[in-house]
């Protein structure tokens, strides 16, 4: 189930990196205003650094049972 976790978080974040321009487009038209590429990148690397987070915590027990 972490796996499939990490997985998700991080294919996420690659698909808002590569297509930033239509997904700040679109959050630019439900939230008003103008949002650059630059702030999807950002939220794409996020993504991938809780990838990264959960492999950390699993690695530590924070999932044990």
């Amino acid at each position: 189930m972490v796996w499939i976790a990490v997985a998700v978080f991080a294919l996420l974040g690659v698909i808002f990196i590569v297509r930033r321009n239509d997904l700040a487009r679109a959050q630019s038209l439900v939230a008003g205003g103008n949002l650059a590429p630059g702030c999807v990148i950002f939220e794409g690397i996020i993504l991938i650094a809780m990838a990264i987070a959960v492999v950390v915590a699993w690695h530590l027990g924070a999932f044990a049972q």
